[in-house]
């Protein structure tokens, strides 16, 4: 039998090599924060040791379901870990198309936490699919986006509605309009059955400037709009402060949402103070003759 000998001199290179041999057990086993922990001091290492290491993580933020990813509760969050990590020690990305996916897939996750229907998360996943590649074949999944929408919104999801269609949002002006057409169809809805009792008032309102907040912009005003604008200025001498509005309806670089509510607050306060002249001067003509 021959005896193990000390690898006097290459004590350094011994030592990573056996620390990428843990690594790898640690990965065979699911201990992912004892791995990751390894990552330190053997990603800039010599030996061919920092490239496998590229590699790996790599591999398994593309490739994760065929792990043991039970203890992180999905294998796009075990996915969404390893990417953490490797822009966290590496100056390496993975490329745009791959990192948006994994990103829309843990939102998937969590509009199946909100009860959203499975056959519908599927649609959901294939419209975010035709959207990338921008091929629009079918109607069966613009059925889906907008009953999806609808459900997050009546649950006081906004913000879930808002992520989920920033997701969906092509360069097309009809998609967005589309869009946007379900969140102003849910203000309307609200705004034409005001809340009435005093101790719901304030989350009525405040529901009112979230969902206008979230809202998808867009570069052209549809109907919808104008009346939704209508609607808003008519409610602004009751619950809803006029200020608020414009600032919920600002975007950073689009200002058709504010653009759109000026116009039509400037048209239908012309039209009331043309409605309210011929009285005016009416009155005013009795008190000559009185005179």
């Amino acid at each position: 039998m021959k005896a193990a000998t000390h690898p006097f001199g290459c004590e350094a290179e011994t030592s990573l090599q056996d620390l990428f041999g843990y690594f790898k057990r640690c990965l065979q086993h699911g201990e992912w924060e004892l791995a990751s922990a390894c990552v330190p001091q053997l990603i800039n290492s010599t030996g061919g040791h920092s490239e496998n290491l590229h590699d790996i993580i790599k591999a398994i933020v593309c490739h994760p379901y065929i792990l043991t990813w039970e203890a992180v509760g999905s294998p796009h969050k075990l996915a969404w870990f390893w990417l953490q990590v490797l822009e966290k020690w590496t100056k390496e990305q993975v490329s745009p198309a791959v990192r948006t996916e994994l990103e829309f897939l843990l939102l998937l996750e969590e509009l199946d936490a909100e009860g959203i229907p499975k056959t519908l998360i599927k649609e959901l996943h294939q419209a975010f699919l035709d959207s990338q590649s921008e091929r629009k074949d079918s109607k069966t999944t613009d059925a889906a986006v907008e009953s999806c929408l609808q459900n997050l919104l009546e649950k006081k999801k906004p913000r879930l509605a808002q992520t989920l269609a920033h997701f969906l949002q092509s360069q097309s002006p009809t998609e967005t309009r589309s869009l946007q057409h379900t969140f102003i169809q849910h203000l309307m809805k609200k705004l034409g059955k005001p809340e009435r009792r005093p101790e719901k008032m304030e989350e009525w309102v405040e529901e009112i400037y979230t969902v206008l907040a979230v809202m998808p912009g867009s570069s052209e005003r549809s109907g919808g709009l104008e009346a939704l604008c209508e609607a808003l200025w008519v409610a602004r001498d009751g619950p809803l402060k006029e200020e608020r509005v414009l600032s919920s309806l600002l975007r950073p670089q689009c200002g058709t949402l504010v653009s759109a509510y000026c116009c039509t607050a400037v048209r239908l306060q012309r039209d009331h103070l043309l409605r309210n002249t011929p009285h005016t001067q009416e009155s005013f003509v009795k008190n000559r003759n009185g005179l």
